[in-house]
């Protein structure tokens, strides 16, 4: 978030002065890019809230709900892409909730985590109002829109992955 502040077209004009290597289109669009990421989560998060989840929880409660087996923490890592550290945080807030359980995997040896109840009714109960306000949040948008603003995301990561390396 740090480039918000560069919004204003006067500061970013001075430091299109001061190095002429800035392509200010590009930064124009970081900043919108980076804006409006951090509005949408804040606000998916908010509403996430409202049913006492935060975004891995429900990105986990979502896995579960995908498939019909348990499954290990290690695969639920791997689904969800967090660490394992961080999974053991999720499972033990989702344990907590009731909305999980541990338990035995086939092969007994394994922790393997289950859906419970409250987490099957708290995913059927959220879907739809999440996916009405995510219908809402694109509205706007056509569905050559979709397409063209997916196409264009794609490009952003590939630049993304370029700079990582």
């Amino acid at each position: 978030m740090g480039l918000v502040w560069l919004e204003n077209n006067s500061n970013i004009e001075w430091f299109e002065k001061q190095f002429p290597i800035l392509d200010s289109d590009a930064l124009r669009t970081l900043i919108s890019l980076i804006q409006t990421s951090h509005e949408v989560r804040n606000e998916m998060s908010s509403k996430l809230s409202d049913f006492g989840l935060s975004q891995g929880k429900f990105k986990i409660l979502l896995v579960l709900y995908r498939f019909p087996s348990p499954l290990k923490p290690s695969e639920l890592a791997a689904y969800a892409k967090v660490t394992r550290s961080t999974m053991t945080g999720l499972i033990n807030g989702l344990e907590g909730d009731g909305f999980i359980r541990r338990g035995s995997h086939e092969d007994g040896r394994m922790t393997a985590i289950h859906l419970t109840e409250a987490g099957i009714d708290i995913i059927n109960r959220l879907l739809p109002f999440y996916a009405a306000h995510n219908a809402d949040l694109m509205s706007e948008l056509t569905k050559e829109d979709h397409k063209s603003l997916q196409a264009l995301l794609k490009k952003v990561r590939i630049g993304l992955n370029r700079i990582k390396e």
